[in-house]
């Protein structure tokens, strides 16, 4: 029962991190959501009991890769003209439930 609830959440924070990868304006927002969507993977790859494959995920991918990413985001200074995409009440509203069951998770 609790794996098939956390096989959903996984799979729509991969999925929903994704499609806002794509559809974002800011180039560091959209690098967040790669890395929510990396780690959402990672959850997945634990599921299956694949724990190596998860610490690579993080530690290669979402760890090396994304710095690595977000330095040339930095230096190339692309992230100035667009609009902040992690603002507002339907992010923060998503935010805060996210947060809530991910921390009611925890707890039982």
């Amino acid at each position: 029962m609790i794996g098939d609830f956390s096989f959903l959440v996984f799979m729509a924070m991969a999925a929903s991190g994704a499609v806002m990868m794509v559809s974002s304006r800011s180039p560091v927002a959209s690098l967040m959501y790669l890395v929510m969507s990396l780690f959402a993977i990672a959850g997945l790859f634990v599921m299956l009991d694949a724990h190596f494959l998860a610490a690579v995920q993080v530690i290669v991918y979402a760890g090396a890769i994304m710095v690595l990413f977000l330095f040339v985001i930095m230096l190339l200074n692309l992230g100035h003209d667009a609009g902040p995409d992690l603002r507002g009440l339907v992010a923060r509203a998503t935010a805060l439930l996210l947060g809530s069951g991910v921390f009611a998770a925890v707890v039982t």
